[in-house]
């Protein structure tokens, strides 16, 4: 249910991104936040084509020794990542028709019931060890809601019981859209909604977290992904996905990067100082979506400029070709 200050935040054209962050607000999340918090919240993560063993078993190293939430790959690596993790309380995570989500239902769905039965069959210590980030098919989602519930569904059956994330590649979708996809992977019984596979039109932005967390509630999870490589950016996404203390927990906020020491030792730098760090500026439009508009469809990306045609914070692209 939209609350109706959500409401009227939608409706108002002038609306400024989230790109000021009180910094009472962000000290508190300083103060709060321990780099052993932050890294469970961390999905590690490599989904390059050239990926070989030796960087999977870094990856499994830097989980086990800081305490990461999962190790985040490419199906194919099915066959060696239960083995490395075996004994471990770290999970398998595996990505579903990545990254462009347009494979047949049927297609993922036996991807997903292959992954899990053969991470079972090498890991062999039964359910709750493995979890799946599938990509939402966009192009099917904007002419069939039916679709996209279908899909999602289909997914999550054939995980049997697995933690279901939900790629919605949010850069390619108006406002409007994130909202509703957010609701249909929700009714549709997926676990997560996901912004990007980032490797799509733009990565995680506060504004887009902040969107699918209005839309979903407290109760399932967000995660945000793409482009984030350090502490700073990561405080910004729990503030808008995550500023509630109770859902800075891995079953309700996770960030997939693949930079996660950077992260944490920036985190440290940060704990020093955390009130200078919090009233830091940030330049708006690095952190604003409709700032990224170059590889967005035309009809997105018209919303999204007009959009920053009416922002204050307009003069900070006052180069940038209209």
């Amino acid at each position: 249910m939209v609350t109706r200050a959500f409401s009227s935040a939608l409706d108002d054209e002038s609306r400024v991104p989230l790109v000021e962050f009180p910094p009472r607000d962000l000290v508190e999340i300083i103060e709060g936040l321990t780099p052993e918090n932050v890294a469970s919240l961390i999905d590690v993560t490599d989904l390059k084509s050239d990926t070989q063993e030796p960087k999977i078993r870094k990856m499994v190293d830097w989980s086990l020794d800081y305490g990461f939430y999962s190790v985040c790959v490419n199906p194919v690596e099915v066959d060696l990542l239960p083995r490395l993790l075996k004994g471990s309380p770290v999970k398998e995570c595996y990505v579903v028709d990545f990254p462009l989500g347009k494979s047949s239902i049927e297609s993922k769905r036996r991807q997903a019931a292959e992954i899990v039965e053969t991470s079972r069959n090498l890991r062999a210590e039964g359910p709750g060890k493995v979890e799946l980030d599938m990509v939402m098919n966009v192009g099917r989602f904007k002419r069939d809601r039916d679709y996209t519930r279908e899909e999602v569904k289909a997914v999550v059956q054939a995980a049997d019981g697995e933690l279901v994330k939900v790629i919605i590649r949010s850069g390619e979708l108006t406002e409007e859209e994130i909202i509703e996809s957010s609701r249909i992977v929700k009714e549709a019984g997926a676990h997560f909604v996901k912004n990007s596979t980032g490797m799509d039109a733009l990565g995680a932005t506060p504004e887009h977290i902040w969107l699918m967390r209005e839309a979903v509630g407290s109760d399932m999870g967000v995660k945000a992904a793409g482009g984030i490589r350090d502490a700073m950016t990561v405080l910004r996404l729990i503030y808008a996905g995550a500023k509630e203390p109770d859902l800075r927990d891995p079953l309700r906020f996770r960030i997939g990067t693949s930079g996660p020491l950077n992260i944490l030792a920036t985190l440290n730098w940060i704990r020093l100082s955390p009130q200078a760090w919090a009233e830091a500026k940030v330049i708006p439009c690095t952190i604003c979506p409709y700032g990224q508009t170059a590889k967005q469809r035309r009809e997105v990306r018209e919303i999204y400029m007009k959009r920053c045609r009416l922002c204050p914070y307009r003069p900070y692209r006052k180069d940038k070709d209209f």
